[in-house]
């Protein structure tokens, strides 16, 4: 299915729904080929698909260190033990959180992967800049991995850093089928001894309840992924999740100044650190003295999280796999799909670790426990630390080392784009003439500046890509929180030739229509 195709499905989706298509604006292009943007050109243009050579090229031009890292996972259903309460849910193992995948930078990782649940699954390699027939997107850039069917991703991962990889079709990744993928930098200088990974999640599958049905409850004119990729069946909802996710979406907003308002739709009945719940932690263990590297992923579907370390100061070090100069703080705000790098100092004794959930009520939490001590008789300390309400370093203050600094260009195309919902219903837009497709070619410096005319933030991810910030000097990410009435330009240079998504993390926009695509041309 071609790009146009997925996109007009979009928009048609917001006309189904009521949002009629009046208020949804152009996207506009400044620049080198602005004409692109229009549907007449469009039709004209010569897209570099994912099987064409300039991708083979460009993965080719990858360096590697010609080891293999192989890797066999299976999508599954399974029964899994949350701290006392079994679920049944998809996942890539037998826990709430995928096994985590390790290699070093330069390597080749190659996964194979085998789909044993009732519906059509994918894995995306979430900052990764793999090759575009890898990126894990059906339709866009692969076939689904049909029930009972197998594919193995194969790709160099040329950049060290903090990554995780989920799937992405329709809101399977709502549920368990999510993990780390950490890339071992050779050569670090962050002086850590050890390294433990930490991943932040909201949960809801099984507990009265399921995704599907929460989108449902949400917009039931979008359920089952109408309005988004598109790439999963609806799944039927009975009547007692139905009036469970009822509950959950009518259970209030979340209110948060740091994200400029309304944080959230969902109020999750249980949030999770490695897949354990607060009374039932994965305890972290390190030697006292020893500088600790906390490699911290927020893999939730809508939650963002404030996190602390109890006794502890935090030093940012990386954030989505790229260093930053480093900068102290108490405390962090993560939203979905970003990462944090940071370093403790561990203090002799039983630490609370906690991910507070951003604007309202629910933690997830942990214990960080020095060797030398004894364990925490009730580990699960209600999710308050003094650390929470410290120091707070927004990411708009973090400036990225010299190493990883875009080269200072002017770009060659200047592209805008709206972020939008569809009055007060649950659907949700980037505004764009020609289906959504934001053109360039190999070579060129790209800017996009998102104007966020929505009433909540929403953290925005590129494919295939790491952008530069230029309002936070340079600083380089994949995935950026746009706050409401704000607006913020992003960089990259166009060097992954291919088909890219280009899309709102918050997993429930993005399934109601918040997303475009980056088109290379010949």
């Amino acid at each position: 299915m071609t790009s146009a195709l997925l996109g007009r499905r979009r928009f048609l989706s917001l006309a189904a729904a009521g949002a009629g298509l009046a208020g949804i604006g152009a996207l506009g292009a400044t620049g080198c080929g602005s004409s692109a943007g229009t549907t007449s050109g469009a039709a004209r243009l010569d897209y570099i698909k994912p099987g064409d050579p300039e991708v083979a090229a460009a993965e080719a031009a990858r360096a590697s260190t010609g080891k293999t890292a192989a890797y066999a996972l299976t999508a599954g259903v399974a029964t899994v033990d949350l701290g006392g309460r079994l679920v049944n849910t998809w996942t890539y193992g037998a826990g709430a959180v995928a096994p985590e995948l390790r290699l070093a930078a330069g390597d080749t990782l190659a996964a194979r992967v085998t789909n044993t649940v009732p519906a059509e699954t994918s894995i995306h390699w979430h900052g990764i800049r793999v090759r575009n027939d890898m990126d894990g997107v059906p339709p866009v850039t692969q076939e689904p991995i049909t029930a009972g069917g197998t594919f193995e991703y194969r790709f160099v991962a040329s950049d060290p850093g903090t990554y995780w990889y989920h799937s992405h079709s329709g809101l399977q990744a709502d549920r368990g089928l999510f993990g780390a993928l950490i890339v071992e930098d050779p050569g670090d200088a962050t002086g850590a001894d050890a390294d433990a990974v930490l991943v932040l999640d909201d949960w809801v599958d099984g507990l009265g309840t399921t995704p599907d049905a929460v989108m449902a409850a949400l917009n039931p004119d979008l359920h089952g992924g109408h309005a988004g990729h598109g790439a999963a069946a609806p799944v039927p909802v009975g009547a007692g999740a139905a009036a469970v996710a009822a509950s959950l979406t009518a259970a209030g907003h979340g209110e948060s100044p740091a994200l400029g308002g309304m944080t959230q739709h969902i109020a999750y009945p249980l949030h999770l650190i490695n897949g354990r719940p607060p009374n039932d932690p994965a305890v972290v263990t390190a030697a006292p003295g020893s500088r600790l590297r906390l490699r911290i992923i927020n893999a939730g579907a809508e939650t963002p999280y404030r996190f602390a370390v109890a006794g502890h100061r935090l030093t940012v070090v990386a954030v989505d796999g790229y260093d930053v100069i480093p900068a102290e703080a108490d405390t962090i705000l993560i939203g979905m799909a970003q990462r944090y790098d940071v370093l403790v100092t561990v203090a002799s004794g039983a630490w609370p670790v906690v991910a507070a959930v951003e604007g309202r009520p629910g933690y997830a939490s942990t214990v960080l426990r020095s060797s030398d001590a004894a364990p925490l008789p009730n580990p699960d300390i209600g999710g308050v630390i003094p650390e929470l309400r410290g120091q707070l370093v927004p990411e708009s203050e973090l400036r990225p080392a010299q190493h990883t600094r875009l080269p200072d260009r002017s770009p060659d195309r200047d592209y805008a784009v709206d972020l939008l919902q569809a009055g007060d219903r649950y659907v949700w837009a980037m505004a764009g003439a020609d289906a959504g497709d934001l053109v360039m070619k190999q070579g060129e410096r790209i800017r996009i500046t998102m104007h966020n005319r929505s009433t909540m933030w929403h953290p925005m991810h590129t494919h295939g890509h790491t952008f530069a910030i230029p309002e936070y000097g340079g600083l380089r990410r994949d995935t950026v929180n746009i706050l409401p009435g704000t607006s913020l330009a992003i960089e990259f240079d166009a060097d992954n030739p291919g088909e890219w998504m280009f899309h709102c993390h918050n997993a429930y926009h993005f399934e109601a229509g918040m997303t475009a695509n980056l088109m290379y041309v010949r």
